[in-house]
């Protein structure tokens, strides 16, 4: 006998496929840190897993939703053809996917590879307090009208927002060769201005006891941004400021049950 999932997923083996979106991922640097196994069983066998299948049913084109964490600990205006420094287990994994994946350009299968910023946006799980920093900070000032920040304010990041995402995933990209892409606002976001801006958009007044700063956790960041320019060449640009996409997710987080 064989499982529901098996049956379905020889049905699929069956049909021709022209672009794979491979999303999957645990995607938290401070939960990778604490259950590395479980990071790397998803990010690198997962992803070994779709390699074994794609060699297989070839795909014409692959896209991966990689991550800012493969450049490191200091990432300014970073460039998709500079080298890679992770120094965290999800920036390892991550890097990893990209050189498995990377091999299947050996059968002609196109790889195109979006390391993605900060995404924020509606719909993201914002019981979640261990992932997404915007999210994080912006569940904690809607509750409670305070935040705890693990590390120092002058931490900077770049946020982009999930409709400009969607629309870099979509692109019409040229289909002759792989590519590998950021996926940011091409800005830097103080974690200081970044929290004024959620007390502000919110209509909370903020005051000396609103921050409550705690020890940083291993793996984080200090700052990161990327530069955006390779993309920009293929008409996309992101289409939403932080003021505006904060905006949009507050109001989705106004009726979600946290």
């Amino acid at each position: 006998n064989i499982s529901y999932t098996e049956k379905l997923f020889q049905e699929y083996n069956k049909k021709k496929f022209d672009t794979i979106f491979h999303l999957a991922a645990k995607t938290s640097t401070q939960v990778a840190e604490l259950h590395p196994g479980d990071c790397l069983n998803t990010n690198v066998l997962g992803t070994l897993n779709l390699f074994q299948w794609a060699k297989i049913y070839k795909p014409k084109r692959i896209i991966f939703t990689s991550s800012m964490a493969v450049y490191g600990k200091n990432a300014d205006s970073a460039k998709e053809d500079q080298k890679c420094k992770p120094s965290s287990i999800y920036g390892i994994s991550k890097l990893s996917g990209e050189k498995i994946l990377i091999k299947l350009r050996d059968i002609n299968i196109q790889i195109i590879i979006m390391r993605l910023f900060n995404v924020y946006g509606p719909k993201q799980d914002f019981s979640n307090l261990k992932q997404g920093m915007l999210s994080i900070y912006l569940s904690q000032i809607f509750k409670k009208h305070r935040v705890k920040i693990t590390g120092s304010l002058k931490r900077y990041r770049d946020f982009i927002f999930i409709d400009d995402v969607i629309d870099a995933l979509t692109l019409n990209l040229p289909r002759k060769n792989s590519g590998i892409f950021n996926v940011g606002s091409g800005k830097p976001t103080k974690v200081y201005n970044l929290i004024r801006l959620i007390f502000s958009t919110l209509k909370i007044r903020i005051s000396k006891n609103s921050i409550i700063q705690l020890k940083p956790h291993a793996g984080d960041t200090w700052g990161s941004f990327g530069n955006i320019n390779k993309l920009k060449k293929y008409k996309w640009k992101p289409k939403f400021s932080l003021v505006k996409g904060l905006k949009k997710t507050i109001l989705d987080l106004k009726t979600s049950k946290i």
